[in-house]
């Protein structure tokens, strides 16, 4: 059950993936005239056709942002703020109870088999069991490896994840300590009582693993020049697993500066021109009309 539940919580790998813009739409244009007529130049000329819808999108994009370099899909290289984002920490704590009240809810749905919650436990369990263990925490004899590997990995992502948020590395070290007690006290109660290990083990092996470990390889990573690869990326994704998947989560709700606009968009309007012209010695007037084939698109533009 042990190994369930951290299987569970280990994020995947979280990769944002690049949104392909629409190519525009062809115009077709018919100058045929009317028969017998001779017409002007200047009617007959076909206007300049309009770039590409996908043109005019990059070329807006690189005037906006003033330099004309791509932006990168994912904030891999992003910087700690230079003064304590203490609302963005207080966003990641409640991603963190978020993600733990989803994982439950997995767990609650699968087969006995997997989850080991009989049909009877789940009919019988209530929210006293909670409440008796968080009452009686206790030194545990769980493996080795969840005590000494799992816990302390997951306090070190949890102290880079302050040290992403702009602080120092005592107060770091409180926010991998209270995310640690929040699990404790929270998901991990409704299974079992807290554990003493787990509530000291976690922050302060996690915190020394963090800093002079986890901290310096990201560090490391990020001022390499050029394109980081697949792995340089994964390694960022495992050492702040709750910051990769905040980020996603805050595009997904529309927080951090998220705007989405949509429009119709007239590539070469439908235009029908009549034009009359009196030739020289009152010759007959006549009618000319010219028709350029409907070409609309749908512009949606979503940037973060």
């Amino acid at each position: 059950m042990n190994t369930l539940r951290y299987c569970l919580s280990l994020p995947g790998v979280l990769l944002a993936a690049m949104i392909a813009l629409p190519a525009g739409a062809a115009t077709g244009i018919s100058d045929e005239p009317l028969p017998g007529l001779r017409l002007p130049a200047s009617l007959v000329q076909p206007p300049e056709p309009s770039a590409p819808l996908n043109t005019r999108f990059l070329a807006e994009d690189a005037a906006q942002s003033g330099k004309g370099k791509t932006r990168e899909p994912f904030p891999w290289r992003a910087t700690p703020p230079g003064t304590p984002d203490y609302r963005g920490a207080a966003r990641d704590t409640g991603y963190f109870m978020l993600y733990q009240t989803v994982i439950i809810g997995v767990i609650y749905v699968l087969p006995e088999s997997i989850s080991g919650w009989s049909k009877e436990d789940k009919e019988n369990y209530s929210k006293d069991t909670w409440k008796e263990n968080v009452r009686n925490p206790h030194w545990d004899d769980d493996d080795f490896v969840i005590n000494y590997v799992l816990h302390p990995y997951w306090g070190a992502t949890y102290y880079v994840r302050g040290r992403e948020r702009g602080f120092s590395p005592t107060q770091s070290f409180f926010f991998s300590a209270g995310l640690s007690f929040l699990y404790e006290f929270g998901f991990e109660a409704l299974f079992e009582q807290p554990s003493y290990q787990d509530l000291i083990v976690t922050p302060v092996a996690g915190s020394l693993l963090g800093e002079y470990w986890f901290w310096g390889l990201r560090n490391r990573i990020k001022a390499k020049p050029g394109s980081l690869t697949w792995q340089d990326k994964t390694i960022l994704v495992l050492t702040d697993p709750l910051g990769t998947a905040g980020t996603l989560t805050d595009r997904l709700l529309g927080i951090g500066g998220t705007k989405v606009s949509f429009q119709v968009d007239n590539l070469a309007a439908t235009m029908r021109s009549t034009s009359r012209e009196s030739t020289i010695g009152a010759a007959p007037l006549y009618e000319r009309r010219v028709h350029h084939a409907p070409a609309w698109g749908l512009q949606l533009n979503v940037a973060w």
